[in-house]
């Protein structure tokens, strides 16, 4: 399934998934950092609910944001540079 929600003014997608035995994944993607894929150094755990999986990714995704903002100089729409 895939969700589309935003932090801070800037897109996320999640994309979630049930397994056989009914555990659930969820990664995320922020189509504004083209290789946003870089900063998903967190492995992908498995949850028991689809939010859970949700909120884990989602907040994987922000902690990506800020390193993305520290480290890298990316500005955030509606944030002091």
């Amino acid at each position: 399934m895939v969700e589309i929600t935003y932090s801070r003014g800037v897109k996320i997608i999640l994309l979630s998934a049930q397994h056989k035995g009914g555990a659930w994944t969820c990664r995320f993607t922020i189509p504004d950092l083209l290789d946003s894929h870089r900063f998903q150094d967190e492995p992908i755990d498995e949850y028991k609910t689809e939010w859970e999986a949700k909120t884990a990714a989602f907040e994987s995704a922000k902690r990506a944001l800020d390193r993305a903002q520290e480290h890298c100089g990316i500005s955030i729409p509606g944030e002091p540079s």
